[in-house]
């Protein structure tokens, strides 16, 4: 495994370790959970943006009563 550093101030250090205690876990399980958790749901924000600007450019849905009619419904 890997290790990443980085700075945090003493508050900050405070909460983070407050957090982890919290939660039952390691300054390292909160952090790596906390981060990737973020940024999947960042990647899933993304990626529906782009799937409705897609669905905006070429929408083809229909109303209820034109498939009805579609259908001979």
């Amino acid at each position: 495994m890997h290790t990443i550093n980085f700075q945090v101030s003493e508050e900050e250090k405070s909460f983070i370790l407050a957090m982890a205690d919290l939660n039952g876990m390691t300054i390292s399980e909160l952090v790596r959970t906390k981060l990737l958790e973020t940024l999947e749901d960042q990647m899933d924000k993304d990626i529906y943006k782009k799937a409705m600007e897609n669905h905006d450019t070429l929408d083809e849905s229909i109303s209820h009563e034109e498939m009805k009619r579609e259908l001979g419904v």
